[in-house]
């Protein structure tokens, strides 16, 4: 992948600052592992110390320092950190606690920082944990497989051998990254699964940017390296932009779409503040550590398209007024290549570029811009995927990126993708239009649905036959209509699933008022709830209706059939019949 340098030679009997948790009820009781930080805070999993059937935390535990060549049953007290408790959700993200020690740890014992570290493919790392009857300690290596697990707060981590195999009691556990030495996370789960008579097993850890996410005080004191995003790309993912179209292509090209290529351009000029803030708040929501806690790929809560990864973004630079220099040193610290070493940095990310999911803002406001795109060809030279995002529409930077980065066929790629994109649309429209006629008989008031496709169709065909098809200027005009047609798409969409969800809802009061009904009969006790039947079969079926006043009137009919059955001499048994 890129990777050309050895691994450290690092030794564990360093690592001192690895801890193992007992019940201080119980001292034969190992509960896991745990990371000593600084200010004598111990990092963990919340379920290491959950009490089972709660979601309450053991009142203390005690910390071992193993690495110090302390005894058993020599440890410290230790207590949850107030505010820092974040117990395993139903859909088990989360699972973390920060422990405070009631005193010193041993002299011998040395802290250690959280470091970001974007989620290589086939990394090597290395943990320890303290199996039943192995409270010594266990050592396993594994290979970093990508991101996962709940809501994509997770890092899939494969142990290299069978003697690596995950076991109980490594939750907590210090993951480090073979090639810096550096702590990036911590063990949290193992799965063994059976496939066509194989056995599969592997694990998971909860990164650093997750730690962060949950547990501010190591946030702010205990974490090391560059944020995924800066501050000034940053925006309020619960604000987004209006646009949309700008926000979803985005989100496609993160997702890695088989019709997008690896490196793309944008243009966001800076006046245009509805698409800057469509960017900065894409980026900000792919960041694992500043994304909201369920962002997942799948539909936004407004119903407006779709949310990026969590975790799908490995690095953003700003640009803008920075030298090479600058932005080669932000880059090699985004990938870990940053600190004391024989070469300068360029030549580090020459020689060991990692294959990052890159977006590079205002290549064109750069301080050399022709040489920062120089820069950026060397990372997809390593497999890298990039975005760049110009200011302006004729920069000299836009000429080089043609040249060095972008595929010889690629404005031809791009005008095929509208094609298929319009494509979709003119079939979205029509789904939504043949749904509107039928919901026209029996819902009110219905949404409008677009007819955008037969203009952009006529777009398509001029962008076909535009004179300037070879020149730089057309890659331009293809962006802007590639996000046009994406936010016509997601307009379409929306009336579609509006629609949609209405005819359901509508078969669906139906279905409740019919079967009810027929129970009622079965019992001859129509009569009783009249009134209410007779109100909501007139909505139902006299002609359009608003869904909410159907709603209620079903609602009022169902409760009223409900009692009158359960009234029966035969009480709840007999009105099931």
């Amino acid at each position: 992948m890129g990777e050309s340098h050895a691994e450290a030679n690092f030794r564990t009997d360093q690592e001192t600052w690895r801890v193992r948790l007992r019940s201080a009820a119980c001292a034969k009781q190992v509960l896991g592992a745990g990371v000593l930080l600084g200010d004598g805070l111990v990092l963990t999993c919340a379920h290491v110390i959950r009490i089972p059937g709660t979601d309450e935390h053991l009142p203390s535990v005690t910390v071992e320092f193993p690495g110090t060549g302390g005894a058993a049953g020599t440890g410290l007290r230790a207590v949850v950190e107030p505010h820092h408790w974040v117990p395993r959700a139903d859909d088990h993200s989360g699972d973390l606690a920060l422990l405070r020690l009631a005193g010193p740890p041993p002299d011998a014992a040395s802290a250690t920082t959280l470091h970001r570290l974007p989620a290589i493919w086939n990394r090597r790392v290395h943990f320890a944990g303290y199996p039943s009857r192995i409270t010594g300690g266990k050592w396993s290596e594994a290979l970093i497989k990508g991101n996962g697990g709940p809501g994509d707060e997770w890092v899939q981590i494969d142990p290299i051998v069978e003697a690596d195999t995950l076991m109980r009691r490594f939750s907590g556990a210090g993951v480090v990254d073979n090639r810096t030495g550096r702590v990036i996370g911590i063990v949290v789960s193992k799965l063994d699964s059976e496939r066509d008579g194989a056995h599969y097993r592997h694990g998971y850890m909860i990164p650093t940017a997750t730690v962060i996410k949950h547990l501010p005080l190591v946030r702010d004191r205990h974490a090391t390296g560059r944020q995924v995003v800066p501050a000034t790309l940053t925006a309020d993912p619960a604000t987004p932009g209006p646009d949309r179209g700008f926000a979803r292509w985005l989100t496609r090209w993160l997702a890695g779409d088989e019709t997008m290529a690896d490196v793309e351009i944008a243009f966001v000029r800076e006046a245009d503040k509805d698409a800057a803030l469509a960017l900065h708040t894409t980026l900000t929501l792919a960041d694992r550590e500043r994304s909201p806690r369920t962002s997942v790929a799948g539909p936004a809560p407004n119903g407006d398209g779709g949310v990026p990864r969590a975790g799908s973004l490995d690095l953003a630079v700003d640009v803008r007024g920075k030298t090479p220099a600058q932005v080669a040193d932000e880059i090699a610290e985004g990938m870990g290549l940053d600190g004391p070493g024989p070469q300068p940095v360029p030549e580090r990310i020459a020689a060991d570029a990692l294959p990052l999911t890159t977006v590079i803002e205002g290549v064109d406001e750069a301080v050399r811009p022709v040489e920062t795109v120089e820069l950026l060809h060397t990372l997809a030279r390593h497999g890298g995927r990039l975005l760049l995002v110009f200011r302006r529409h004729d920069s000299p930077a836009l000429d080089r990126t043609r040249e060095l980065l972008l595929d010889p066929d690629h404005p031809e790629r791009r005008l095929e993708r509208i094609g298929l994109r319009i494509g979709l649309l003119a079939r979205t429209e029509e789904h939504a239009r043949d749904l509107r006629r039928r919901a026209r008989s029996c819902v009110r008031p219905l949404p409008s649905v677009s007819r955008y496709a037969p203009d952009l169709e006529l777009k398509a065909v001029r962008l076909a036959a535009d004179p300037e098809r070879g020149a730089t200027s057309f890659l331009v005009k293809l962006s802007y209509v590639e996000r046009t047609v994406e936010a016509a798409l997601l307009e379409a969409e929306t009336g579609h699933r509006t629609l949609a969800r209405q005819l359901a809802r509508h078969q669906e009061l139906r279905g409740l008022l019919d079967a009810y009904g027929a129970r009622l009969a079965a019992h001859r006790i129509s009569e009783a709830v009249a009134q209410e039947q007779r109100e909501a079969q007139r909505l139902l079926t006299g002609g359009p209706c608003e869904p909410a006043e159907a709603e209620r009137a079903v609602d009022r009919f169902v409760r009223a059939a409900r009692t009158a059955l359960e009234e029966l001499p035969g009480g709840p048994e007999e009105a099931r019949r």
